[in-house]
């Protein structure tokens, strides 16, 4: 997969995100399904946020954290958000993302290797770069879940073409 590949694949499946969002009702933005899990707002928030994060550490290594118990207590913090503000941080974090995967060289891209928590060492670059779409996509399912529990009408519509 070249590096163009890649970021055209991005753009397919974050492109329906934001209208995910604003499906989430003004007044369930601290619903959450059970105590242990993100509220509504938590979660859009943690879905664009992880977008800047994700891009800065595939680009350079820096993921703003030591490791994975680190993260799960930094994410158990996450304030929740507005619908609003998710999509402002979404849109905000995803140009950071495609800014900075987008500079790498295919080279680098294809073939460098990166320390990641996430895999607790070395990993090929293009992989973590994987991780990151994976992690959104689980994110979005959950997503759409919560709205099916809180009696919003969606369909596999929402989670691909938006």
């Amino acid at each position: 997969m070249t590096l163009r590949n890649y970021l055209e694949y991005c753009d397919d499946v974050i492109k329906p995100t934001e209208p995910l969002f604003r499906l989430v009702p003004a007044d369930k933005i601290d619903w959450k399904p059970t105590e242990n899990l993100f509220s509504a707002g938590q979660q859009m928030a943690h879905m664009a946020g992880a977008l800047g994060v994700y891009g800065r550490g595939i680009a350079s290594g820096d993921w703003g954290f030591a490791s994975m118990r680190e993260r799960f207590v930094l994410n158990r913090r996450t304030p929740a958000v507005t619908v609003d503000e998710a999509v402002k941080a979404l849109r905000e974090n995803y140009e950071e993302f495609k800014r900075l995967v987008g500079a790498l060289t295919e080279e680098e891209f294809n073939f460098g290797e990166i320390d990641t928590p996430q895999f607790g060492g070395k990993a090929p670059r293009w992989r973590v770069a994987m991780l990151a779409i994976e992690h959104h996509l689980n994110h979005k399912a959950e997503l759409f879940v919560y709205l099916k529990l809180l009696g919003v009408k969606v369909n596999t519509g929402n989670l691909y073409r938006g």
